[in-house]
């Protein structure tokens, strides 16, 4: 309960915060804070005349906020973003802007702030990961609770100004930086128009909720040489993802008994009066898993991000058009998407990456079981790792005893070594998670 309080607390000192520096320009604070300052030192009008210079801004400022009440606009605002964008790297978009008035207006800005998902305690502990924490250390500092914003807001768009608005719609160019993957929601749009005086600005709110896809950050990586096999895929592409009993489809030939009905082709029956079937070929291709390891443990949440990122890179760096590549990891449930081939393209993939958290299970074996069950299609496996405990290297072991080429690339904090790391494969990456793309780059 009082934790609930003190976040009750933290948001109104947070909302006030931002209602003054939205409101007031900087000639305001200014002000603002000569008038503060003036407060303090006339307080004793007989020893001091400071107290005229108080009463002069306060007047000032009061007739600033009436001529607010008069200070009306009208507009209608409309975004134009792209359709990704990816993490470290800025996101540009055009705003387009329509005077819906007869007048002219200048020293107009914009604001453009992203959505805010407000924590609750157990959010905030999870986070934080203080639930392992002694009770008199699983307080939260307002620091700890702006932090968690920004984390989740996912970046900051600065204030642009606008050029003289007339009665022809502008066109501004803006960008930002995004700091997660996933979803990020842009929070209605506000346009600050400043009083007469220059220290007060009304704010237009222009609803017009938008989102935009944040892929993870991907580096440039060499592809691997894994001489794997092709594998029989029992029906073919048709199946890499679907369920059911279909194959390739080759050609028509004759019926004979025992051909099943829902193969005849009727198209054919009706223009040569014989039965006719639609003959299938099963199909020999490539087929590689991308594993992820979303069980972090002891990890932190820096160290999975970098797990994710190397996977995206790994999924972007597939160059074969004739192979299919397959993403296992386990959220909710153990989930295998598909891609490569027709099946699907890579980008669906890095939207997969852009939205998976860490598991809720607590233990591995769920996600071996999913890569141990699809092993007979599978030619070579790429494990993204955040651990290299017995359950792991036994995993591994077992994968290597089905002869298929197997990668391992093992995320760690820098205190691991390779000395440290045994029963290791052939192809054994140890990569620290703070130095991602030197590493990667000399793989």
């Amino acid at each position: 309960m009082w934790q609930r309080f003190v976040l009750r607390q933290y948001l109104h000192i947070y909302r006030f915060d931002n209602w003054i520096k939205r409101h007031f320009t900087l000639t305001g604070h200014i002000v603002i804070t000569f008038m503060i300052a003036s407060a303090v030192f006339g307080v004793d009008t007989r020893q001091s005349t400071t107290y005229q210079l108080f009463v002069f801004l306060l007047v000032v400022l009061i007739f600033s906020l009436l001529n607010n009440v008069f200070n009306r606009l009208r507009v209608s605002l409309s975004r134009q973003l792209p359709r990704y964008g990816t993490v470290g790297e800025p996101l540009r978009y055009s705003v387009t802007i329509t005077n819906l008035t007869n007048r002219t207006y200048d020293r107009l800005a914009l604001i453009e702030p992203l959505a805010e998902t407000l924590p609750t305690p157990a959010q905030l502990q999870q986070f934080y990961s203080l639930q392992h924490q002694p009770l008199i250390k699983r307080g939260i500092s307002f620091r700890q609770w702006m932090r968690y914003l920004s984390v989740q807001r996912g970046g900051v768009i600065e204030e642009i100004a606008l050029p003289r608005l007339g009665l022809s719609p502008i066109q501004v160019s803006n960008s930002f930086i995004p700091t997660r993957r996933g979803v990020i929601h842009f929070a209605p749009s506000t346009i600050a128009k400043p009083d007469l005086l220059g220290l007060f600005r009304r704010l237009i709110t222009v609803d017009q909720p938008q989102s935009c896809i944040i892929l993870p950050k991907r580096y440039p990586i060499k592809p691997l040489n894994l001489t794997g096999r092709r594998q029989y895929q029992s029906g073919g592409v048709s199946l890499a993802n679907s369920v059911g009993n279909s194959s390739e489809f080759m050609s028509l030939r004759d019926y004979q008994q025992g051909d099943p009905l829902h193969s005849i082709h009727w198209k054919s029956y009706a223009k040569h009066g014989k039965l006719i079937v639609k003959d299938y070929q099963d199909e020999y291709f490539v087929r590689r898993a991308l594993v992820l390891d979303t069980f972090i443990g002891t990890a932190s949440r820096d160290q999975f991000e970098a797990a994710v990122s190397v996977a995206a890179s790994l999924a972007s760096s597939e160059q074969d058009d004739e192979a299919l590549l397959d993403l296992l990891f386990v959220g909710l449930q153990s989930y295998c998407f598909t891609a490569g081939r027709g099946v699907d393209q890579l980008t669906h993939l890095q939207e997969i990456l852009a939205s998976v958290q860490v598991s809720s299970e607590t233990s591995f074996e769920l996600l071996q079981q999913t890569v141990l069950a699809r092993l007979a299609l599978c030619s070579s496996l790429l494990c993204v790792l955040m651990h290299w405990d017995e359950a792991r290297q036994n995993f591994i072991q077992q994968l290597m005893a089905h002869g298929l080429p197997v990668a391992v690339f093992l995320l760690h904090d820098g205190s691991l070594t390779l000395a440290q790391c045994p029963k290791q494969p052939p192809h054994f990456y140890l990569l620290d998670y703070r130095q991602l793309a030197e590493q990667l780059a000399g793989l």
